[in-house]
């Protein structure tokens, strides 16, 4: 096993130009291989020193040119120092890891995508629903209101015909007689029966008590007819109130059915509202769910990402290093150079010998690099019966292969093992007639493929859709942030102005006591 330290594969750099390699870190994965920094010695040119003897001979040669330096300068030295190479290694295992994890996530960001846009449909319904409510609220209000006027405008009509309906006297026994004449006509017809009838001892007692009683009522018959005239001055006749008092009714029979219609409608929507903010939760914990599933996958992303970080540390720390020897190489400081080389390769070299977990790391890095060069694992050209080094990744069959090619061959199959029965010898019949249909018939493999290939195509596009929708989402939440840090700073600059005018208005202040105190120096020294 052979240390990649080759010249086509060595880190290289010229004094005079730095190659630039602060690439992305998808950039160094893939295409790490033509990184020029990692193909060519750091190379650091300097002028000799020595002089030449023949110009120190012709010195005094009078015919020799005086700025024979500038005109023949002296060759450029170049020095190369070469580093290890440390190639980046992707463990197909976290590869898989974080394919599926990668998977994950855009399945719970659809999800959280479906309940966003229900939970924004929800929660216009519920907008509009209070909307109605409100209004239905001060619809009713209104009706309560023109009830309450109509009940204030009945109750002394109905007050007046209670009145006039009131005729029982003290004891609620009789009714009142409407007036004094109705009254002594009363009192005439029972003292008739005494005189001009025959009855008994106890009726004739009756009758007396019956007069005498009258007798008591007639103060309160003289003023109910009093009260009874007075109403009928100022209201009018008992007919007309009643009148009057019916039609009111009506009015207020209306106005009660309106109200309970508006009462019905608005019970009716708050139903609904109820039943609303019942969905919109259940959608909020839902959503809250998937949130932490899809927050959960994503913690897992950050971890492989970690573990594989870790797993090419040697990877990073050798871009470091040939970062500062670039820097070295532009200040021209060789030895600083040839001790950093020589540095790294003693390091490389102890971790060679004593570690073999490193060996067997440092190899699995560069078979890549040694099968692509048609090498070997000890670094010599690989014979023609020599098999790869890195085993080419088997073709994954797609979705649209494994779901659509059953499903297109299947009604072939069903047809021809329909009318023949379940014996072991009657199997081999379909794939030989399958077989001399496709013969004969090679249109068929055509369209199946075709078939095939437009779903597919549909697919790629739905892709391609959520794909779209993934990174609206991300420009929506770039846009979030530049708000909110437009907002940060509007409220630093705030403060800062409020802060400002603190200061001036303490300077100010300071100034008025210092012209103050001068004045009453003035004073007192004018004094």
């Amino acid at each position: 096993m052979g240390v990649e330290v080759v010249d086509s594969d060595l880190a290289q750099l010229s004094i005079d130009k730095v190659t630039e390699v602060d690439k992305s870190f998808l950039h160094e994965n893939r295409k790490l291989d033509k990184d020029p920094v990692y193909n060519n010695p750091i190379d650091v040119d300097s002028h000799s020193e020595e002089p030449d003897k023949e110009e120190e001979n012709g010195a005094s040669d009078p015919n020799f040119p005086k700025d024979a330096v500038i005109e023949w300068p002296a060759p450029k030295q170049i020095h190369s120092f070469h580093f290890i190479r440390y190639r980046f290694y992707e463990d197909p295992a976290i590869k898989a890891k974080l394919d599926q994890a990668d998977k994950e996530i855009q399945k719970w960001n659809k999800a959280r995508f479906k309940l966003t846009d229900e939970l924004k449909a929800k929660r216009a319904e519920r907008f509009e629903m209070l909307s109605q409510v409100r209004a239905l609220n001060v619809d009713f209000e209104q009706f309560k209101t023109i009830l309450d006027e109509k009940k204030k405008e009945i109750e002394p009509l109905q007050q007046a015909l209670g009145k006039l309906r009131n005729n029982k006297d003290v004891d609620n026994r009789l009714s009142l007689c409407a007036s004094e004449e109705e009254l002594d006509f009363i009192i005439h017809s029972l003292q008739y029966r005494i005189q001009h009838e025959s009855i008994s001892l106890s009726e004739e007692k009756r009758i007396l008590k019956e007069i005498k009683h009258l007798e008591g009522t007639r103060e309160k018959v003289i003023a109910n007819a009093a009260m009874r005239s007075k109403i009928q001055d100022s209201l009018g006749q008992k007919e007309d109130i009643q009148d009057q008092v019916k039609l009111m009714g009506v009015d207020l029979n209306g106005v009660r059915k309106e109200q309970h219609a508006v009462w019905s409608k608005k019970k009716q929507i708050k139903d609904k509202l109820d039943e609303t903010e019942t969905k919109i939760e259940s959608l909020q914990n839902e959503l809250k769910a998937v949130t932490l599933k899809r927050d959960k996958a994503f913690d897992n992303i950050q971890e492989l990402r970690k573990q594989s970080d870790q797993g090419n540390s040697h990877f990073y720390q050798s871009r470091t290093i040939v970062h500062n020897a670039k820097l070295l190489a532009a200040q021209k400081d060789i030895k600083a150079l040839e001790e950093l080389s020589i540095v790294e390769v003693e390091k490389f070299m102890a971790l060679w010998n004593g570690n073999k977990a490193f060996r067997d790391d440092y190899e699995k890095r560069i078979l890549s690099s040694l099968d692509s060069r048609l090498l070997s694992r000890d670094g010599r050209i690989r014979n023609p019966d020599e098999k790869p080094l890195v085993a080419p990744e088997k073709p994954v069959d797609s979705e649209t292969e494994t779901i659509l090619r059953p499903s297109v061959r299947k009604p072939k199959e069903e047809a021809k093992s329909g009318p023949q029965t379940d014996t072991k010898p009657a199997k081999k019949a379909p794939k030989d007639a399958e077989t001399i249909a496709m013969e004969s018939n090679p249109l068929s493999d055509i369209s199946v493929v075709a078939e095939e290939i437009l779903v597919s195509g549909k697919l790629q596009k739905n892709k391609e859709v959520d794909a779209a929708k993934l990174k609206e989402l991300k420009r929506e939440e770039e846009i979030a942030k530049a708000k909110q840090a437009m907002e940060r700073k509007k409220k630093l600059a705030e403060k800062a102005a409020a802060k400002a005018a603190r200061r001036a208005q303490m300077e100010a202040e300071k100034k008025l006591k210092e012209i103050i105190c001068f004045l009453i120096w003035f004073h007192f020294i004018g004094y």
